[in-house]
């Protein structure tokens, strides 16, 4: 029987290596994956930069010859070009090991069906992990592994999309802090005459503290590249490439809430009245933007699978998440940290105008604070602390995806428990003064704080955006 099963998560399988997921593992999850989906055919399988990584999908693909099944290994590569490959007809799942954005001694596996579909922990994970729990094996049988390279097709695909003359751009600074990106950021930059330079570009070794381009770390490094030569954006990517984050001229990190503003309003002005998918830690400025254009708001819980599910239900244009996962209808309702850099160059060049001043009259509008999380083992006595407090003077309470609270002077902020990590985040939003906004704010960390488990200097870190 499979000793330990922790790693099974919400949305993916994550844990640290070899403590969590070793080699062991891996061979369970292969056969119980194949036998409860019923897989037959061909199963494509990629890998990550981690020093794990190679093992653990040589041990994937072992397992999954073993039932029987043709695998494409697509080895070291981005996310997003699994599920580009779970759109290709002859191709029934796609395995990709990864931990995203986490430290080198965490790994994992995310899983999708034909045409991106998520497998999560209620559409078969479940299943899968009660299988290893049994220790599940299927008849051996005489499978293969066959070495692919589908790189030509994706471009061809994203051809299909974009032009270069679609994208008129100065030098863009990269920066793969030594994930899966340069894989195909690089051709793109070449097939659509970008001029590039890049930072932390090299896959692997992931940086100490994990491959998050939203880290104090990653950025104050980035601000300090973005100095070296006169970049007109910057663009950084997660360890697997599909979360995306944009940069000034200057080297300020632009919130997510911000680019999502600009990203509707870009496709909801082709697309007068479509719907649009959003997660609802921050809302205000997204919400007034959908219904400028007659479009359809669709609140979906934090996570990829969430997103593509409503993605696809609701046939939206666009999805939008704070952690900087951008979903298009264009690139089968999936997320891609490619598609969203393209799109914003298409954006700006498109618009006349400098980026920042994009940004800056999504400010106007609504101002935010950058998000705290809080190590905070139990939620629960947190939670209601905060609503013995603030129930009385809240004007909407609303319990989806965490809790929320939209306050009588104009202000909004949203706690949530982190699917990957054992942290509550919190986020503040406004449509008052931004000292005001700053200043509500940290009355509510302060009440928090007494929960958390370590000392946190939050005040370091609590600035408007």
């Amino acid at each position: 029987m499979t000793e330990n099963l922790g790693a099974f998560r919400l949305g993916d399988i994550r844990g640290i290596y070899p403590d969590e997921i070793n080699e062991a593992f891996a061979l369970s999850f292969a056969h119980a994956f194949v036998h409860h989906f019923n897989l037959k055919g061909r199963i494509a399988t990629g890998r990550d930069m981690r020093n794990s990584s190679m093992a653990l999908q040589s041990t994937i693909n072992q397992g999954l010859k073993e039932s029987g099944i043709t695998v494409l290994d697509l080895g070291l590569c981005a996310t997003e070009l699994g599920y580009f490959a779970s759109t290709r007809s002859h191709i029934e799942a796609v395995i990709i090991i990864t931990a995203s954005h986490n430290p080198d001694r965490y790994n994992g596996f995310k899983c999708v069906l034909r045409h991106g579909v998520a497998v999560t922990f209620d559409s078969g994970l479940r299943e899968v992990k009660a299988l290893m729990k049994h220790n599940h094996r299927n008849k051996v049988k005489n499978g293969s592994v066959i070495s692919a390279d589908l790189l030509s097709e994706y471009i061809e695909f994203m051809k299909t999309k974009f032009t270069s003359e679609s994208l008129r751009s100065g030098n863009i600074a990269l920066n793969g802090l030594n994930g899966t990106a340069m894989t195909l950021a690089e051709n793109l930059s070449e097939e659509f005459s970008l001029s590039t330079s890049w930072f932390r570009g090299n896959p692997g070794p992931i940086p100490k503290d994990g491959a998050d381009p939203t880290g104090p770390k990653m950025i104050a490094e980035m601000q300090e590249y973005m100095r070296l030569e006169d970049f007109s954006l910057g663009v950084a990517w997660d360890g697997d490439c599909d979360r995306c984050v944009f940069f000034t001229r200057d080297g300020k990190l632009v919130p997510a809430y911000y680019v999502i503003g600009i990203m509707i309003e870009h496709f909801l002005s082709q697309h007068h009245g479509g719907s649009v998918v959003l997660d609802t830690k921050l809302c205000w400025n997204t919400l007034d933007i959908i219904s400028q254009y007659e479009g359809k708001s669709v609140k979906s819980k934090t996570g990829h699978a969430f997103m593509k599910y409503h993605m696809r239900k609701s046939k939206a244009v666009y999805g939008g998440e704070l952690a900087a996962h951008h979903y298009f209808q264009d690139f089968f309702g999936c997320d891609s940290g490619m598609f969203a850099w393209l799109k914003m160059v298409n954006i700006i060049g498109a618009s006349g105008i400098q980026f920042e001043d994009l940004i800056q009259k999504h400010r106007e509008n609504v101002c935010c604070t950058s998000e705290i999380s809080l190590s905070i083992p139990n939620m629960n006595p947190a939670f209601s602390k905060i609503l013995s407090l603030y129930e009385s003077s809240a004007v909407n309470i609303n319990y989806f995806d965490g809790l929320s609270l939209e306050m009588s002077n104009n202000w909004r902020f949203s706690l949530r428990q982190s699917k990957t990590e054992p942290l509550i985040r919190v986020n503040f939003e406004s449509r008052g003064r931004p000292e005001q906004l700053l200043s509500d704010s940290a009355e509510v960390l302060t009440v928090l704080q007494t929960f958390a488990e370590d000392e946190y200097d939050w005040a370091h870190d609590l600035a408007i955006q």
